[in-house]
């Protein structure tokens, strides 16, 4: 787990997705998507949008923080990291 520091851009929630071969529904989830600042190795900052999946409860808390920063508490995986909130 790691704490991200990153500029709130908007909160939304997916559409349910129902897969056509099972019938088998994914219920929409919730996400805040945000700017985040990426060092790169030649010293400069590179700004990345994001979008992270999050539980009910961090999304009321940060559903009115557009146009600020918040810091989220995430997990990661992946060659090209993807984030996910805890």
């Amino acid at each position: 787990m790691i704490k991200l520091s990153l500029l709130a851009i908007s909160t939304y929630m997916t559409d349910p997705y129902t897969n056509p071969n099972t019938g088998e529904e994914t219920p929409s989830r919730k996400r805040i998507q945000g700017l985040l600042d990426k060092p790169m190795k030649n010293g400069s900052i590179k700004k990345e949008l994001v979008d992270i999946t999050v539980k009910d409860e961090v999304f009321a808390k940060h559903q009115n923080s557009v146009g600020k920063t918040i810091e989220l508490e995430v997990g990661y995986f992946g060659k090209n990291v993807t984030f996910f909130g805890i």
